[in-house]
């Protein structure tokens, strides 16, 4: 048995165990025993806490009739402010499949899911679209999460443990249905259109006009049919198609908000060396700011601090770590709009910001350090600086799915930053304890200068 990567941490302890069927039918039973006893809460915890593992692997609260009651709300309220900005918008996913199933929201799910159908486009058009339904929805006071160009996601005021709706854009493109970020398929416009109505509780809401068809397309023609090993596996040639068309910006965030609820490590040494290097009062961005430590030590000695990250975990701890000495503001580097408006904000007020990069650069993808890059280039200006700290090691933990154990070799950024007019100094090194054991840190400084 492999135990899901989410409650290996709590493996330890002994106890008894039984497996039993959806029916209440024991299928297996015996004893268990993991690790040290004594090493902090096990398994135990996780129930006491009535947490559960949800689709995506991660660590969620159990759904409760109390949160698909706040769904279905918000559900009314999102279809409406869709609907007045003038869209055919229509519930979809788990929400259509537990509306046809059971008449009402699936008894695990902890979401709900909304399909704006655009009828013919290309995948520029789509693009093009989505931000025209994101203005739409923060015109109506929505905060709006861009996981790509084809889906949104929308957080709730008061959800359990991240409680949203997801909003996806579908589309039709040389006589196929796309639904990024996962459907593809044989889906004729007369099963999308003109839409219907199916009950959801004791709600009626907007539905394709055959769900029977998108559910098959979905989920396959044994859809009707509860299965508790069912596994959503989206094809290789389809997870490539959207996201070379549509990018990925959400990559890795869960990771980071459960990363930061347990184990927020932070560098205050690279504040303060940052600080040191820096003239008083000087204007500091702080790129991937975590809960805001270290912005909150440059703060205290005098300079003016914008602590920016993508996780919703860290805007909110920072925001209250902050005390007002310093700003907060979600920024996703991955998205490169979101970085070019604020450097274009900082440009505005000519602030002439210095950027601080402590423990980041190795833990992104390739292309979101071009933007971080990008975006140096744009604010440095020929006075600014940018410290950044990074693992130069592989880490004897190396896991892909797990960003913190990730590396960026000093050959790597120079190849990376050449492009951008950018140049290094590599200033010391150090070994640092980490949440992936004991790697060797670089420190370099970065500035403009020696590009292409």
């Amino acid at each position: 048995m492999v135990w899901p990567r989410a409650l290996r941490p709590y493996l330890r302890g002994s106890g008894d165990i039984e497996v039993r069927s959806p029916g209440g039918a024991v299928l297996a039973a015996g004893r268990y025993a993991f690790g040290d006893a004594g090493a902090g809460g096990g398994l135990s915890s996780i129930g006491a806490a009535a947490l559960v593992v949800d689709k995506w692997g991660k660590l969620a609260t159990a759904p409760s009739e109390g949160l698909h009651l706040l769904l279905l709300r918000e559900l009314d309220s999102v279809v409406a402010q869709l609907q007045r900005a003038g869209y055919a918008v229509s519930i979809t996913g788990g929400t259509l499949l537990g509306a046809v199933r059971a008449g009402n929201i699936l008894e695990r799910d902890d979401d709900a899911d909304l399909v704006v159908y655009l009828g013919e486009a290309g995948p520029a058009d789509v693009s093009l679209a989505s931000y025209g339904v994101q203005r739409a929805l923060e015109a109506a006071g929505r905060q709006v999460i861009r996981h790509s160009d084809a889906h949104l996601q929308l957080p709730l005021e008061g959800g359990a443990n991240r409680a949203h709706v997801d909003v996806f854009l579908g589309f039709h493109h040389a006589g196929t249905y796309h639904q990024p970020i996962a459907v593809l398929g044989n889906l004729p416009v007369d099963a999308i259109l003109p839409l219907g109505t199916v009950r959801l509780s004791d709600r009626s809401f907007p539905a394709v006009a055959d769900p029977e068809r998108w559910l098959e397309l979905c989920y396959g023609p044994a859809w009707r049919t509860p299965d508790p090993a069912f596994r959503f596996r989206t094809p290789v040639s389809t997870r490539r198609r959207f996201e070379n068309w549509f990018g990925v910006y959400d990559l890795n965030r869960h990771f980071w908000e459960d990363w930061l609820a347990r184990s927020p490590w932070s560098w205050p040494v690279d504040a303060r060396r940052f600080s040191e290097l820096l003239p008083p009062g000087a204007r500091i961005i702080d790129v991937g700011a975590g809960t805001g430590i270290n912005a909150r030590v440059l703060a205290e000695r005098g300079h003016r601090v914008l602590a920016v990250d993508y996780a919703l975990t860290a805007v909110e701890t920072a925001e209250r770590r902050s005390a007002h000495t310093f700003e907060v503001r979600r920024v996703n580097a991955a998205d490169r709009r979101d970085l070019i408006g604020l450097a274009a904000d900082e440009l505005a007020a000519g602030s002439a910001p210095n950027v601080l990069l402590s423990d980041v650069l190795a833990y992104v993808t390739r292309s979101t350090r071009a933007n971080i890059f990008r975006f140096l280039q744009l604010v440095l200006g020929s006075e600014g600086r940018s410290l950044a700290s990074f693992p130069v090691n592989p880490s004897l933990r190396y896991e892909h799915e797990r960003p913190d154990s990730w590396h960026l070799p000093l050959d790597w950024l120079r190849e990376e930053i050449r492009p951008f007019g950018l140049e290094f100094e590599v200033l010391g090194y150090g070994y640092r304890r980490t949440s992936a054991g004991v790697r060797r840190f670089a420190s370099a400084m970065i500035r403009a200068g020696g590009g292409e």
